[in-house]
């Protein structure tokens, strides 16, 4: 089994329409040969910081002062897939429209990355 990790983010405002557009392919990754699953994850953006800094006392936070915020940090999402074979899932990626994509990218922040990972937990 391969699995498969995509991150991007979705800029402030969009991120309904990018888990749209995620959530809308699930039928044609089902029907893929090779696809084993898929989970999409949506950032709660800022809740860890606020989760923590309530807990924190004022000399606390004086010690550990916030990083300035980016100008649009906006929404991280997850995407991790299995696949049958690196084979399977590039096939997939290859083979499939890319009119869909020009959908999306608009919605999209700069930074994005994707990769093969091996699960070192087992």
């Amino acid at each position: 089994m391969e699995t498969v990790v995509v991150h991007i983010a979705a800029k402030a405002g969009m991120e309904d329409k990018v888990e749209a557009f995620y959530l809308s392919q699930q039928d044609e990754y089902a029907a893929a040969p090779g696809f084993i699953d898929r989970t999409i994850l949506k950032a709660r953006t800022g809740a860890m910081f606020a989760a923590i800094k309530s807990r924190m006392t004022p000399e606390q936070i004086a010690k550990h002062p916030a990083p300035e915020p980016d100008a649009d940090p906006g929404t991280e999402f997850i995407l991790i897939e299995r696949w049958e074979s690196v084979a399977a899932r590039m096939d997939f990626t290859m083979n499939r429209s890319k009119e869909r994509d020009k959908d999306l990218f608009p919605y999209l922040l700069p930074r994005h990355a994707s990769e093969f990972f091996d699960e070192v937990s087992a």
